[in-house]
């Protein structure tokens, strides 16, 4: 078993690892979502995730399942058997752009063949065990070990005619497409349409529209949102407490259209969002806190 395990990054990094487990899974209660896109393997049992809106995701042995950074959630053991779960917790500004660039499927649970799951939990464990003695290189040994866990799933879950494909004319298209998420990363806080970002990397609007939607299961209107709602949430975690007026223009929407999209998707409204964020940041503090003397007494 790996408990968990939280890592504490100071390189900025284009992925990097947040935290990382393998242990019976308790019942999780997340109404403001996780700080980081996670990903999850199921060694044993079962459990189910339910999100706002949306029917019940159970999740089995020989499941895998991600899920976007602070997307409101609950998930718990469905029955008596014990819920064996991996998890690590990625971040950077390009830990989601990797992950649909390898067309792994989010919020979706992606059965594999059980005999693989030795090969994961192999590949997690080198994960959670990477060493601390040296920071620098171990940040970058994880966010190595990171890409090797992502890449060996995307090769157990791709169907057999995208093996096949061309390289040449596949690599194009997702260069152009990381291009674009890369575009939008850059300018999310200014008018920008759909026209101008496909011009931006040589598509025209339904060319883009269609190849977008083919590789991130999202066309890029919904992309752009998410990244806006995602950034506002980032400011509104932030101890100065800008207006939600403010968050809202810095992230180039208006005020009330934020509000309704944030509500919709965190299942807060903007204020509830940040008062719960600031609650959850002070019960993490004291956790660590209390962990750090314990610690201090355990070397007495």
């Amino acid at each position: 078993m790996l408990p968990f395990r939280l890592y504490h990054n100071t390189i900025p990094l284009p992925v990097t690892l947040y935290s990382c487990g393998l242990h019976p899974q308790h019942t999780q209660y997340r109404p403001i979502g996780y700080p980081t896109l996670q990903c999850f393997i199921c060694f044993a049992g079962s459990g189910t995730f339910q999100f706002e809106s949306m029917p019940y995701i159970k999740i089995k042995a020989g499941d895998i399942f991600v899920v976007p950074s602070k997307l409101a959630h609950d998930y718990g053991p469905s029955g008596e058997e014990k819920w064996l779960l991996g998890y690590m917790g990625i971040e950077g500004d390009y830990a989601e752009s990797l992950v649909h660039s390898l067309k792994i499927p989010i919020l979706k649970a992606i059965p594999i063949e059980k005999e693989k799951l030795s090969v994961l939990e192999h590949k997690l464990s080198l994960l959670w065990h990477t060493p601390d003695s040296e920071p620098q290189d171990s940040y970058r040994a994880a966010s190595l070990h990171i890409y090797d866990l992502l890449t060996y799933i995307a090769s157990l879950i791709a169907p057999a005619q995208q093996q096949r494909r061309s390289y040449s004319s596949s690599a194009l298209t997702s260069e152009a497409l990381l291009s674009a998420v890369h575009y939008m990363r850059q300018h999310y806080s200014e008018q920008l349409t759909i026209s101008n970002i496909a011009s931006a990397v040589g598509y025209s609007k339904q060319h883009f529209q269609r190849k977008f939607k083919d590789i991130y299961g999202i066309n890029p209107h919904q992309y752009l949102q998410r990244l806006r709602l995602q950034k506002g949430a980032e400011l509104l975690e932030q101890p100065q407490q800008l207006p939600i007026s403010e968050v809202a223009a810095m992230v180039g929407m208006e005020n009330n259209y934020f509000v309704r999209l944030f509500k919709r998707e965190y299942g807060l409204t903007p204020a509830k969002y940040r008062a719960a964020a600031g609650l959850q940041s002070k019960e993490r503090e004291e956790l660590e806190n209390g962990d750090g003397k314990q610690n201090e007494a355990s070397m007495e």
